[in-house]
């Protein structure tokens, strides 16, 4: 018979697979939105001379390449760096780097996914391949919250804690093992 508290931590991997399936679907989603808002972005450039226009039948809007300032004051400071003045292409880079960072967004939640299904499939948590799987999600998560927080104090937090984790975890491997073998 499966230890109660084993059979909980299934079924929460499980709902948590679950979760991160639906995220990792809606990631994949806006990624292939924003790639084809980036191709109209890089079409509309040539056809306006310099102006971006918008028009569904019932509004048109055009915008001078002097709002380009405007548009400049937010969004990746790496696109804003290229002085880019054609509004049309800097919205087209803007929607290539946010069809990359979904992209990333959606393997980690994909990577993270296959964490808890593993949980789930195996007999006790605390194995070495899942402790594998743990180490570079955790990796991967740090490296991402340096990259968007750009915070090195906050990304060091993150990294500490998910090393105390993975150290606990690498002791539960240990416990399972003195467990497995006295059986």
């Amino acid at each position: 018979m499966e230890n109660a508290k084993i059979s909980k931590i299934k079924k929460s991997a499980s709902v948590m697979a679950t979760v991160l399936k639906v995220f990792r679907v809606f990631f994949t989603v806006m990624c292939i939105i924003c790639v084809v808002c980036s191709v109209i972005c890089f079409i509309a450039k040539d056809k306006t001379d310099g102006n971006v226009m918008y028009d569904n039948g019932l509004t048109r809007v055009l915008l001078p390449i002097s709002e380009a300032e405007y548009v400049e004051s937010s969004g990746f400071k790496f696109i804003n760096s290229l002085g880019i003045d054609n509004v049309a292409v800097l919205g087209g880079l803007y929607c290539l780097a946010a069809a990359v960072l979904s992209a990333i967004s959606a393997v980690l939640f994909n990577i993270i996914r296959k964490v808890f299904v593993d949980i789930k499939e195996s007999d006790t948590p605390f194995t070495e391949s899942i402790q594998k799987r743990l180490k570079i999600t955790f990796i991967l998560v740090t490296v991402l919250t340096l990259l968007f927080s750009g915070s090195l104090g906050f990304t060091a937090i993150i990294a500490l804690s998910f090393w105390c984790v993975y150290c606990i975890f690498g002791y539960g491997i240990e416990l399972q093992k003195n467990e497995d073998e006295t059986l």
